[in-house]
């Protein structure tokens, strides 16, 4: 069963937009924010640097938002949105539909295309420094239940392909195969733009050698017909 959808902290925002153009304010700091995070980090990213990055005063932030880190929880849900429309997308109605490979393709490439758009988002999902209250603790607790949720749509999806594949093992192999490609996808995010695809199509060979033994599994060899042992002439 999937991990259902994450919920922001109650704190996340001061007063939450109704009208448009309220909402297209806020939409417009976390811009800000994501940039500047790109730029310059986490803490790059005061709440004087977003509104300058906004254009607009860092009063009209506080409108919205208690402080800083309240910014970061509410870019952490608008990511963890994101992914998992990218999830739901990603993963075939029917299992069997796409060769092994297609399939993987079909997985990797958007996972691959998010990172490529939010370079601010593994800062933002990263460790959290300092005491962590219910606001500062979001984003870590959304990847969390991202990743999780991943889990559990690999290991459906293997059940699918394989349904004799055990539920320990399946389990562990959807296990391996999300902590592979988060680890790589948060690699690749940082290499020059001429090794990125040459870092994509590597995973895509790793999950293909290691998935294809344990769902496109070989069918039993037939037994070999014994054959009479050749009788010595007489003599």
């Amino acid at each position: 069963m999937a991990t259902p959808p994450p919920s922001p902290p109650e704190d996340a925002y001061r007063r939450r937009p109704r009208q448009t153009r309220g909402q297209q304010r806020v939409a417009l700091l976390l811009d800000a924010a994501a940039a500047v995070i790109a730029d310059h980090g986490l803490e790059g990213a005061t709440a004087e640097a977003i509104a300058q990055r906004a254009r607009t005063a860092k009063g009209s932030l506080y409108q919205f938002f208690p402080n800083r880190d309240a910014v970061l929880a509410a870019l952490a849900l608008r990511y963890a949105d994101e992914m998992r429309a990218i999830h739901e997308k990603a993963f075939p109605v029917d299992p069997h539909a796409l060769p092994l490979d297609r399939l993987i393709d079909r997985i990797v490439t958007p996972l691959a295309a998010f990172h490529d758009r939010h370079p601010a988002f593994r800062r933002v999902f990263g460790a959290v420094e300092g005491p962590r209250d219910e606001t500062r603790a979001a984003p870590a607790r959304l990847r969390t239940q991202l990743f999780d949720s991943f889990v559990d749509r690999l290991d459906v999806l293997f059940a699918a392909r394989n349904p004799q594949l055990g539920t320990r093992e399946r389990r562990r192999a959807a296990l391996v195969c999300a902590s592979i490609g988060q680890s790589l996808l948060a690699r690749r995010a940082r290499l020059p733009a001429a090794d990125r695809k040459l870092l994509l199509d590597d995973l895509r060979r790793v999950l293909l050698a290691y998935l294809q033994p344990l769902l496109e599994p070989a069918p039993p060899r037939a037994a070999r017909a014994r054959r009479p042992a050749a009788r010595r002439p007489p003599g």
